[in-house]
Formats: structure tokens, sequence, C-alpha cells
């Protein structure tokens, strides 16, 4: 009995890491660029700049959904806790249970409440670095622009820029 037990274990062992070991499927098809050049834009700025332009505009609206996702969730509870007070209220029989279940409430919306604002204010600060953050890198490509434009020209710039503006980094899901 405990041979046929060891070898239905192996086979099913056996067959879950032949699916673990399975190839993953086909990618979908690749992405349309996202940019489309312009014939005065260097091929260096467009990599910089528009190579993530649209995950960008789609991780931007993330957490704004979310906050208003959340915020009409919110808004919900707490017309459905002014249900259950009222409901309460106008009940002949006071239940302790319903009194301890609307406390319940009234503390977790309490509690919902102050994280909501906590988030408002890191998605603002949030906008705002990104925001910061989008105008240095324009002012690099404008630099970058200025400084190709003089060499096209065969002038030399006053002060060429020694240093590279950084890439920026892809945004977190």
């Amino acid at each position: 009995m405990s041979r046929k037990i060891a070898t239905a274990i192996t086979i099913l062992l056996a067959a879950a890491s032949a699916w673990a070991q399975s190839p993953a499927p086909a990618p979908s098809a690749p992405a349309p660029p996202i940019m489309a050049p312009d014939p005065d834009t260097t091929a260096r700025v467009i990599s910089r700049f528009g190579r993530n332009r649209q995950a960008h505009a789609q991780a931007q609206l993330a957490p704004r959904g979310r906050m208003q996702e959340m915020e009409s969730t919110l808004k919900a509870m707490h017309a459905l806790l002014k249900q259950m007070q009222d409901k309460n209220a106008s009940s002949r029989f006071k239940d302790p249970v319903a009194k301890a279940n609307l406390e319940m409430w009234e503390l977790l919306l309490g509690h919902l409440d102050k994280e909501f604002h906590l988030l408002q204010a890191s998605t603002a600060a949030r906008e705002d670095f990104e925001a910061r953050r989008a105008a240095l890198y324009n002012q690099a490509a404008a630099k970058a622009d200025a400084e190709a434009a003089a060499a096209r020209q065969g002038q030399t710039s006053p002060a060429p820029s020694s240093s590279v503006a950084p890439q920026p980094n892809p945004p977190k899901p």
C-alpha cells in the first residue's frame, strides 16, 4: 500500500515540476511607437524623453483614480453609517450590539478618513515632484537643443555642458 502512495506522490511531483518548467506563453504584439520623431529632434532626445511618456501618463492616472475611488467609497460608507444611526435612533429598543457596531463603524471611518487625507497629501506631493522633475528634464532638453543648434552653425557655446542629464527612472507600479 505504501508503495502505491509513494508512486502516486512521485508522479504528482513529476507532473508539477514539468508544468512549472514549461515555457511561458508567447508575448503579445509589440506596443506601437510612443512618439513620432520630428525632423529637427535628435534621436538622443527622443530616446531619453519619449521612451516612457505613455507609461508615465498611465502611472499618473492610477493614483488619481485610486484616490477618487477611495473618496467615493468613503462617501458611500458615511451615507451607510448615517442610515444605520438613523435606524438605530428611530428604534424603540436599544440594542447594545447595534450600539457597539455603530461605534466600531465610527472608529473605522475616522481612521479611513485620516488615511485618505494622508493619501491626498502624498499624491499632491508626488505630482509636484513629478512636475518639477519633468520641468528639469525639459530644461535640459532645451539646453541640449540650443547647444546642438550652436554646434550646427559652427559657433562655440560660451560654456558647453560637461555633464549629461541623468535619465529618468521608469515609474514603479
